[in-house]
């Protein structure tokens, strides 16, 4: 469960700290205000301890390939 991964558009690194049901269920209950952007998602995530964001940044190019699968 704790494998890093990144965020397809964005390249924003994070770890998980809940099973993904938990984030999923998380997300799904979200206000309509808090999902405008995808960054505003993560944001939310991590604030109420979901996830744990990395503050490492990438774009999405030749080197996040792999990341992106």
């Amino acid at each position: 469960m704790t494998k890093e991964k990144f965020v397809k558009y964005g390249g924003v690194k994070f770890t998980n700290k809940v099973e993904p049901k938990e984030i999923n269920n998380f997300v799904r209950n979200l206000p309509a205000e808090k999902k405008d952007s995808l960054f505003e998602v993560i944001q939310e995530l991590d604030k109420a301890g979901l996830i744990s964001l990395e503050h490492e940044f990438s774009t999405i190019d030749d080197e996040t390939l792999e990341w992106q699968r």
